[in-house]
């Protein structure tokens, strides 16, 4: 025959475990809902990083193809000399084209403020520096516009010195005398009498005669040149 306690104590431990057996379903359910909530909370989320951010993350996919093209390419040019000169005469040339585009608008800048001897002087140091590259078609343009602009640079030089040559004669107009022929005669200073058109005065040809101005042909070095004079017009050396 039991003992009434033990009997008691049976009764309390199985009504203990029927009643946690009941609980613990219940527990895994509401535990199950809630990391289900969790789950689409998660899947809802987007990400949103706010203005100026640093991201530390990067592609590595993207950084070993380019490592690995670098790479390619170190090993074409230790294996193959001529393309290594070939990417060395490419970046050669791009430096030329840029350098010759530099010196066009100095020497354009030099043209517009007149610095004739400055601009042949630029010129020609140009042309020396760049006629290794002169195959190279833009290198090959800018050096013909140089060449242009040198051109002009020496005639207007030229220019100069036969207009300082010319004034360097001191001719004077004093008036102009009409014919009844309709033929016009100059008086210069220094000279006994009237000259007509075609006619020599110190080394010049008069070639026109106006009513108040005479044109007269120069040579000098081989070219010609023509400069008017004004009546009563005093030599530009003279004071």
């Amino acid at each position: 025959m039991r003992h009434p306690i033990a009997a008691l104590l049976i009764a309390t431990t199985l009504t203990g475990a029927a009643a946690a057996a009941e609980t613990k379903p219940a527990a895994s359910k509401a535990r199950s809902s809630a990391e289900l909530s969790q789950l689409d909370q998660e899947e809802q989320w987007v990400f949103d990083p706010k203005p100026g951010r640093l991201d530390i993350f990067y592609d590595r996919e993207a950084v070993e193809r380019v490592q690995n093209e670098i790479r390619a390419k170190g090993a074409k040019e230790a294996t193959d000399p001529d393309a290594s000169m070939a990417g060395k005469a490419s970046a050669g040339n791009a430096d030329a084209i840029s350098l010759a585009q530099q010196e066009q608008a100095h020497i354009e800048a030099l043209m517009v403020a007149r610095k004739y001897e400055d601009v042949v002087k630029v010129s020609d140091s140009v042309a020396k520096r760049l006629e290794r590259h002169a195959d190279v078609p833009e290198v090959a343009k800018v050096l013909a516009r140089i060449k242009t602009y040198r051109d002009q640079a020496d005639e207007a030089i030229t220019r100069n010195e036969a207009q300082a040559a010319f004034d360097a004669l001191a001719l004077r107009i004093q008036g102009i005398l009409w014919s009844q022929t309709g033929a016009r005669l100059v008086i210069l200073s220094d000279e006994k009498r009237a000259l007509g058109i075609n006619e020599r005065v110190k080394d010049c040809v008069i070639i026109n005669i106006d009513s108040d101005r005479v044109d007269f042909r120069f040579h000098y070095k081989r070219k010609r040149f023509e400069f008017p004079l004004y009546v009563g017009e005093k030599p530009k050396d003279a004071k």
